[in-house]
């Protein structure tokens, strides 16, 4: 018997000890004042979105972590919800939600937000009319539903087709389900249990075993199928039972002895072991590994208890959270716990704490917590068994400030009772209160202790400090603390004794040497104590010093420099108000606040916060309250009792919650689907894009981050593209507005953060379109601009019809002027230009009327009249190419020919051209040259014309003098050279010295008197010519008249006239072009007399022909090899123009150089000529010798690059074209020839037919060009082709002589002997320069 009773206490003391160690669970809850529908929540489901929905007796209830919207009847809406008893929800695999209400079954479309009742007919023809009592789903996700007094209907998703089973006794059905085996379990009101696996053709009753039915007389509320053929039922009157199929045996799982039975009305798998249990009594949870459960139940006086024992739906989130429906009071909500916080508070008839303001605690060496409140005096708290023991010692004041435990006496400091010593062993205490003598305690207001590990005690009290005397049980007085307000007091591992006082900063004192050091706040020093509030101390596992100050975070003190490092919210922390500071470990640090528990990484300045939403008892701390137990677990004190927690148990939240946009509104009013001049053709939670009118710029979204685990620490962030400029942040469910937005495309985005405070990279967005207005569209735009064009022209059309006659008059009187203007600036220039061609005319007509007259004359005087008349001619001649090469410069057809010159003669030349005009005016004219020669690539002709100008500027308007200097560069890395002509002439004003550079620009007032001639054209001229040197052309600012000239030293394109002299030996061959040929030259003259006097002069030189017109002169030329072409301009049938443009684009004969003679001395006509391809361009009249001169010029250069081409290995054909054509031609012809090389039997007549031509005419061509025959090129070519191969050192002589063509390589070695005067096994011995560079040398022309 005594064995029997100790094994029955054994147990209870068992689950006892397992019960109050067990998890609390603290629920949330949500009702009415939430804006819940109704207060009876029937059932519970949540959607794919994430949306918890709630099926209430007044309306259905959409949650989205902060606001319910509710569904109920709308007689004007006929998408609305037809009935408002919801008894039934169920979520279908198309994300359609069925609705069972008291008027059948309604769906709920989510995109279109609307619901239609579900009137489709089963095969027998019925429809759902009745109120739905169950819905569930099989495996394949089909439905199935009672309907009361209607029986049973299973809706077949595949088939979209509605099937009726009229079951017996339909009235009395209560549950459903189907097992794995698709077996329908059906569960009635007061007949049993009835199963059917053959579509309801059989329905059997289940009875145990032995035959009974346990349910005959029971209402079967709910049917869970589970693995190995397993059954839960729940009903009235049986509880919870397992009901084994196969066996036919059931057990019962919440068996009450306390009372006869438990009415279950819902049973919800949590997971593959727990079950939760919704009953009549609370909530039951059953974990069938163990067997054991737990009874959760209504308590009025805790809050955190269920809100009503009648459960009437369970339902688990996808966050682990779990939903709980009652009848009476709305949803009891268990979040997943990511941080398990343990709270400890007031509930009135229960073992628990005496009062809510927690402000000390104390450990023992049992490990029980000594806790001391501000409202309920002092507790024990068993950290094992979670007991509390209240101390209602007599006489001890309930409101405690301080702790501190001595041995076995515990010193509890209260406020305004002054000090309490409690003797743990015999419950009986001490009571010391404020005196006047020296020895007892200065203030009744203890608010701080320390025992120091030399068994000190220290009390520390609003106006100072006191030490406890041991052996005489009184107190000392510790006047360097008198006044002071201390507020902790704290010994480090040093031995030191730190004191924080309320107004006073942080004291120090150091037992050994009795020294006082104080810290205080000072403007002047940053690195100081921060303020002088100091309301805790706290020393880490690193000895490093911390202090809370008030109102300014928190901070650490370096004894070593003496400063402080500060953290507060500019840094990022969440609150200034630091009540308490307790280590976790190393570097990371809990601070608790008014705005909740905040986890502080030292490594990082990182900061996570805990509010009420993870399960706080309230956000607010108290003073100084806290301890870190032995065992490692954190004790916070707060306002609302304690919690209690260990760090290491904390799981991180890191998924996203997902991102609803919950309604659009317009103008602050929701826009409803489907209806007038609202945008939403759908729900907005599903919309991507909005189409709005230009007077729907103004709206608003509303969204949440669908977590509910902790929805005050949903973050969320959104902007809208297009307007804002940054991403705005807020919590919770939120409303973004915008309002006045101009048309255009702006795009919504939302996104949220986890619990890490991490963002989502996803987020949720819609684009938005306002459209302009009428006025404001592409279409009125067009219309507006017609219009504005239509009023501009027409306007435009009066005001130029009233304005004509007016600007009739003044153009008239416009033009009069400028023709007047024009008819001054030409009688200015012509009489200029008559001026100066009077002169030579004048001093041409006297000689040669004395010539004439005198019948006889000596040949002395004869030789001076015709040297005037000489020198006279040539001025005139220099005066008309003066005004032909300024209009071409005008132009721009003026082209260079740039050769390296000596700049030195050349300046010479011309000096002595002009020293005696210089003589004859009295003038010293001198030039500076360098000691050396100097070269530059120059036009020279132009050259000399620029100097020409200068130099006769300068006799014209020298007083005495005239300076001419030439200045070399003197480094490399000038590319300048520069050439001054300076004289004493009278100054030009300042604001004529670029003006003088503009044509027919004169200085007028010569203030001696002196007469300004000339043309007015030489300094423009000149000038143009310098910047076609690339140069420039200047006055100079100096004394002095003194013009400067700088030209670059070198030209882009600069031709190298060059000698070849090609090393042979003794008695070699004569190559190619060695032997001779007559030239001929055709001259084409419409006038007999010139064209005899022509070829007579040409005749002693050349073989010359003769044509009266272009057309005789095509005829010649084709039968006729011709070498140079003379042809007059104004000729009859063909004139020269058209001749030269035949002969240039003509390939047979583009290579021969053509020169024009005419009397059409126009530059418009000598711009034709060159454009047309003309080599020359000669004006009558002319000089005979300057012709020959020309001719001779064009036939050498012609010949030079003939010679360096025949005499050269590595000179391609290319370089003895004269024309874009002859070029053309000769790269087409050495293409050809280099495709065949290698063919010995190449020769001319495939050549012909290759070019497209006929032998004789690509002979003439040939001939032409290069003076060879079409042999000799393709031979030239050959012998190239090997020199270029030799070179390369890639091939064998003998390889070489076979790619070429050759046959025989001793032949081969004579023709490239005999070509180039080098055998081809020598020519390979020496450098490529030898044969280019070192052969060529640059000779003047």
């Amino acid at each position: 018997m005594h064995k029997k009773l100790f094994f029955l206490m054994l147990t209870f003391v068992s689950l006892f000890a397992n019960h109050v160690n067990a998890e609390r669970y603290y629920f949330q809850h949500l009702g009415l004042k939430n804006k819940l529908s109704q207060s009876s929540v029937l059932c519970i489901q949540q959607d794919k979105s994430g949306f918890m929905w709630f099926g209430t007796k007044d309306g259905l209830n959409r949650y989205d972590g902060s606001n319910f919207r509710t569904f109920k009847y709308d007689h004007k809406n006929p998408q609305s919800l037809g009935n408002n008893a919801i008894n039934s929800l169920h979520e279908n695999k198309d994300g359609n939600l069925w609705i069972g209400t008291d008027n059948g079954i309604y769906l709920y479309n989510p995109i279109m937000e609307s619901f239609s009742k579900l009137e489709k007919k089963s095969q027998d023809s019925v429809c759902i009319t009745q109120p739905i009592v169950q819905i569930t789903a099989d495996s394949h996700e089909n439905i199935w539903l009672i309907v009361e007094s209607q029986g049973v209907f299973y809706f077949d998703n595949d088939k979209q087709a509605l099937f009726h089973y009229p079951v017996p006794d339909a009235h009395a059905l209560s549950s459903i389900c189907v097992d794995q085996q698709n077996t329908v379990w059906l569960g009635y009101k007061g007949k049993g249990l009835y199963y059917t696996n053959d579509t309801f053709r059989t329905l059997q009753l289940f009875t145990t075993k032995d035959g009974k039915n346990l349910f005959a007389t029971d209402h079967i509320f709910k049917i869970l199928p589970e693995q190995h053929n397993t059954l839960y039922t729940g009903s009235a009157k049986g509880g919870l039972k397992s009901i084994n199929i196969v066996n036919q045996t059931v057990t019962d799982l919440l068996a009450d002895p306390q009372t006869e039975s438990i009415f279950v009305r819902t049973i919800y798998p949590i997971n593959k072991d727990v079950l939760w249990i919704g009953t009549e009594r609370g909530v039951y949870t059953y974990d069938k590994n163990t067997k054991e459960s737990r009874h959760f139940t209504h308590d009025p006086s805790d809050d955190y208890s269920l809100s009503d024992n009648a459960i009437y739906s369970i339902c688990k989130d996808k966050e682990g959270g779990i939903w709980i429906g009652n009848y009476f009071c709305g949803i009891d909500y268990y979040p997943n716990q990511y941080a398990t916080f343990e709270k400890y508070y007031p509930i009135t008839g229960k073992n628990s704490l005496s009062g809510k303001v927690v402000r000390e605690f104390c450990e023992d060496e049992e490990g029980n917590l000594w806790i001391g409140t501000e409202d309920g005096g002092l507790n024990k708290f068993n950290t094992k068994t979670k007991q509390f023991t209240p101390l209602n010692l007599s006489g001890l004041h309930y409101n405690i400030h301080a702790l501190s435990l001595d041995h076995n006496t515990l010193w509890i400091g209260t406020y305004s009772k002054g000090l309490y010593a409690l003797d743990l062993r015999t419950n009986h205490s001490r009571h010391y209160t404020m005196g006047d003598a020296e020895n007892e305690l200065n203030d009744n207001n203890i608010y701080s202790m320390c025992r120091t590990s030399s068994g000190e005690l220290y009390i520390g009290t609003t106006t100072g400090l006191n030490q406890y005397n041991y052996q005489s049980d009184n107190f000392t007085r510790i006047h360097k603390m008198d006044g002071i307000f201390i507020f902790s007091i704290l010994e480090d591992s040093k031995g030191n004794i730190w004191f924080a006082t309320y107004n006073s900063g942080i004291f120090k004192y150091n037992p050994r040497d009795k020294s006082w050091k104080n810290y205080v706040s000072s403007p002047d020093n940053p690195h100081g104590l921060p303020y002088n509030k100091v309301i805790s101390i706290y020393e880490d596992s690193k000895q490093r010093l911390w202090f809370s100050i008030l109102g300014h975070g928190f901070c650490s003190l370096n004894e070593d420099t003496e400063t402080f490092i500060s953290y507060d919210s500019s840094q990022g922390l969440a609150n200034d108000v630091i009540y308490k500071i307790i280590e976790e470990k190393d570097d990371i640090l809990w601070l608790t606040s008014n705005k909740g528990l905040i986890r502080f990484d030292l490594s990082t300045k990182k900061s996570t916060i805990y509010t009420d939403s993870n399960g706080l008892l309230t956000n607010q701390f108290n003073y100084c309250s806290g301890i870190k137990s032995k065992d490692g677990t954190i004790y916070f004190g707060c306002i609302n009792g304690f919690i209690a927690f260990k760090p290491d148990l904390f799981t991180e939240n890191t998924g996203f919650p997902p991102v609803a946009i919950t309604d659009f509104l317009l103008f602050n009013k929701s826009a409803d689907i489907g209806s007038t001049d609202s945008p939403l053709a759908q729900s907005v939670t599903y919309t991507q894009n909005i189409e709005l009118k230009y007077n729907q710029n103004s709206f608003s979204f509303r969204f949440a981050a669908l977590g509910y685990a902790s929805p005050e620490e949903n973050c969320l962030s959104y902007t809208l593209k297009g307007f804002d400029k940054e991403w705005y942040y807020t919590s919770k469910s939120a409303t973004a507005t915008y309002t006045n937005l101009k048309p255009g495309t702006y795009t919504f985005c939302v996104k949220a953060a986890n619990g890490k405070g991490e963002w989502n990279d996803e987020y949720r967005e819609i684009q938005i379109h306002i459209a302009p207005p009428f006025w404001k569209t592409v279409w009125a735009y067009i219309i507006y601009v017609i219009l504005a064009i239509i009023i501009t022209s027409y306007t435009l059309y009066r005001f130029r019809k009233q304005i004509t006659d007016k600007h009739k008059r003044q153009l008239e009187v416009l033009e009069s002027e400028k023709e007047k203007e024009i008819y001054h600036a030409k009688i200015d220039f012509f009489t200029n230009i008559a001026h100066e061609i009077r002169t030579p005319l004048t001093l041409i007509k006297g000689p040669l009327e004395n010539i004439l007259k005198k019948e006889e004359i000596n040949t002395h005087s004869l030789k001076d009249n015709l040297s005037i008349m000489e020198r006279n001619t040539m001025r005139l001649l220099d005066l008309t190419n003066q005004l032909l090469d300024f209009r071409k410069t005008e132009a721009q057809g003026f082209q260079l020919n740039f050769m390296i010159c000596d700049i030195s003669q050349l300046i010479k030349d011309t000096y002595i051209r002009f020293d005696p005009a210089a003589k004859q005016n009295d003038l010293t004219f001198k030039i500076g040259l360098p000691e050396q020669n100097f070269n530059a690539a120059v036009d020279k002709e132009a050259l000399t014309k620029i100097l020409s100008n200068l130099f006769n500027n300068a006799v014209k308007y020298a007083k005495s003098y005239i300076h001419v200097s030439l200045h070399a560069p003197t480094d490399e890395q000038n590319d300048f050279f520069s050439i001054t002509v300076s004289n004493d002439g009278l100054p030009i004003p300042v604001e004529m010295k670029e003006k003088i550079f503009e044509p027919f620009v004169q200085i007028k007032n010569v203030s001696n008197g002196q007469t300004t001639t000339g043309t007015s054209i030489g300094l423009p001229l000149a000038r143009s010519l310098t910047e076609l040197h690339r140069g420039k052309l200047y006055l100079k600012d100096s004394d002095d008249i003194c013009f400067c000239i700088e030209l670059p030293i070198k030209q882009e394109k600069t031709i190298l006239l060059q000698k070849t002299e090609i090393e042979k030996p003794v008695n070699t061959p004569t190559v190619i072009r060695q032997h001779q040929t007559d030239i001929c030259i055709l001259v084409v003259e419409d006038d007999p007399e010139m064209q005899s006097f022509i070829s007579s002069q040409l005749g002693n030189a050349y073989s010359v022909m003769n044509a009266s017109n272009g057309k005789e002169a095509l005829k010649i030329l084709s039968e006729n090899t011709i070498s140079l072409v003379v042809s007059d301009v104004m000729m009859p049938e063909m004139n020269g123009f058209e001749l030269c443009r035949t002969l240039k684009t003509n390939i047979e004969y583009s290579h021969i150089p053509i020169i024009l003679l005419t009397a059409k001395a126009t530059i418009q006509s000598k711009i034709e000529g060159i454009e047309l391809g003309a080599d020359d361009y000669i004006e009558k009249p002319f000089s005979t010798e300057y012709l020959l001169a020309r001719i001779a010029n064009l036939l050498s250069n012609q010949e030079k690059l003939r010679q360096a081409f025949t005499s050269s290995p590595f000179v391609n054909a290319q370089t003895i074209a004269l024309t874009k054509a002859d070029e053309a031609f000769l790269e087409k012809l050495t293409e050809v020839i280099k495709s065949n090389i290698s063919e010995p039997e190449f020769n001319v007549d495939i050549l012909a037919e290759k070019m497209n031509m006929s032998r004789s005419s690509l002979h003439r061509k040939i001939k032409g060009i290069a003076q060879i025959t079409p042999n000799e090129f393709i031979q030239l070519e050959r012998l190239k082709m090997a020199a270029q191969l030799i070179q390369s050192q890639e091939y064998k002589i003998n390889e070489v002589c076979y790619i070429v063509g050759f046959n025989s390589s001793s032949y081969f070695a004579k023709c490239f002997q005999k070509q180039f005067g080098v055998l081809p096994k020598d020519f390979g011995n020496k450098p490529t320069g030898y044969y280019t560079s070192s052969q060529q040398k640059v000779t003047d022309k």
